[in-house]
């Protein structure tokens, strides 16, 4: 009597056109083989993983786990990478475990006119990511010691004058990079700005936002950003940092996926 086989489950990276054979990687999560499922115009891009390893119950003791998410996730995005870089896609989100394939087919049904409107948006796009910091400031000069109070408070005021001066001209230049940046895209967000322990710098993250640009659109694109950098952020003790281009993560999981909020980003 032979041993049963190991059960699977179906784990969703996202949709991809269906007209025509895509470019899959060879390999995703657990070097699972990839590959596809009819789902109307559109193509599922998948998995069949072990269900003991990455089922529902293998989710709810270890989501809460980064050592055991981590390198989940990272596959998970690599697979959409690879996607992006090789035509149009619609990353979903983690955990995407399904029991069949008819199972994921039902449960993409049941949100399909959200799909749509959100492959309507996407298609022939791709999202870039900009982040703003400040450069080191230049050491102050020694001043001599104040001779008098009066003195000292006159020198403490100038002080804060121009630290309340330079903070205005900051906020100035990343309001008017994003929003000329936001002008030039189809749609951005405004997200929050990311903390020192998941950036590793000493300096704050002064933006954080993210842009939906069409495909023949993206030298432009970037050229703005640059001509933004030199002209603008440098010059107020900043800096401009774009990467991309990656799937269109910040603009699936909303409805209306435009925030532009930069409400106390520079301090």
């Amino acid at each position: 009597m032979s041993a049963a086989e190991p059960t699977t489950v179906v784990h969703a990276y996202g949709l991809v056109r269906g007209d025509g054979t895509p470019s899959l990687p060879d390999r995703g999560i657990a070097d699972a083989k990839v590959r596809t499922c009819a789902f109307h115009d559109l193509e599922i891009v998948v998995s069949d993983l072990p269900e003991a390893s990455f089922g529902e119950r293998a989710w709810a003791e270890h989501g809460e786990d980064t050592h055991w998410v981590t390198p989940v996730a990272a596959a998970h995005h690599e697979v959409l990478q690879h996607l992006v870089e090789h035509g149009d896609v619609l990353p979903l989100q983690l955990p995407g475990i399904y029991p069949s394939d008819e199972a994921l087919i039902d449960a993409l049904e049941s949100s399909r006119a959200r799909l749509e409107h959100v492959w309507e948006l996407v298609a022939g796009r791709v999202e870039w990511s900009l982040q703003i910091f400040p450069t080191s400031a230049p050491a102050a000069p020694e001043e001599p010691s104040p001779r008098s109070g009066r003195e000292y408070l006159e020198r403490r005021r100038s002080q804060q004058d121009a630290r309340n001066t330079e903070r205005g001209r900051r906020e100035a230049a990343v309001t008017q990079t994003h929003e000329t940046l936001a002008r030039s895209a189809a749609t951005s967000v405004v997200r929050a700005p990311l903390d020192a322990a998941v950036t590793g710098r000493d300096e704050p993250m002064l933006l954080n936002s993210a842009y939906l640009v069409a495909r023949n659109e993206e030298h432009r694109f970037l050229g703005l950003a640059e001509e933004l950098h030199n002209q603008l952020v440098a010059t107020a003790g900043m800096r401009v940092e774009v990467t991309g281009p990656w799937p269109p993560y910040s603009f699936v999981g909303a409805e209306e996926p435009h925030d532009d909020d930069l409400t106390g980003l520079v301090s």
